[in-house]
C-alpha cells in the first residue's frame, strides 16, 4: 500500500483533488506495487519491454482535500492468457475503509520495438499469478 498527502496542486478550482490526480495517484500506486517485487519499469523499458495500460475504469466515490492522506492498495487480480492482466485499486482516506476512488487496470506487456503485445516475462507472471485471489 502507498500513501500520499493531498498537496495544493492535486487540487482543482472547487476545492477537492481534481478527477485527473487520481490517475496519476493510480500509477503510482502500481509502480510502488510492482517495484516490491523487485522489478524495475525502467529496466523492463532497456530491455525493449513496455507496461502498458489499455483499459482503466474508475469510479470516484467520495472526495478528498488538501492534507488528507489517502491510501492506495493495488491487488493484481488475473493474469488472462499469459497476456493480459487485472489490477484492482482501491483508494481510502487514511484511518478509513470509506472508498474516495476505486479503479480496475487492464494491461499487458510489449516489445517496444515491435509495437507488438507478448506473453509477460516469466518472473512477472509468476509474481502477478501468485497475486490472484
Amino acid at each position: 500500500m502507498l500513501e500520499i498527502t493531498v498537496r495544493s496542486t492535486h487540487i482543482d478550482v472547487m476545492g477537492h483533488v481534481n478527477n485527473a490526480k487520481y490517475v496519476e495517484f493510480l500509477e503510482w500506486g502500481r509502480c510502488d506495487e510492482i517495484e516490491k517485487y523487485g522489478i524495475n519499469l525502467w529496466d523492463m523499458v532497456k530491455q525493449g519491454l513496455g507496461f502498458a495500460v489499455v483499459n482503466l475504469n474508475i469510479s470516484y466515490r467520495k472526495e478528498a482535500f488538501a492534507g488528507d492522506i489517502l491510501e492506495i492498495k493495488t491487488i493484481f487480480r488475473k493474469v488472462r492468457n499469459k497476456k493480459i492482466g487485472i489490477i484492482e485499486q482501491v483508494i481510502t482516506k487514511q484511518g478509513s475503509t470509506e472508498v474516495v476512488c476505486e479503479a480496475e487496470v487492464t494491461f499487458l506487456i510489449f516489445d517496444i520495438k515491435k509495437h507488438k503485445s507478448i506473453t509477460m516475462p516469466p518472473d512477472l507472471l509468476k509474481i502477478l499469478s501468485q497475486e490472484q485471489s
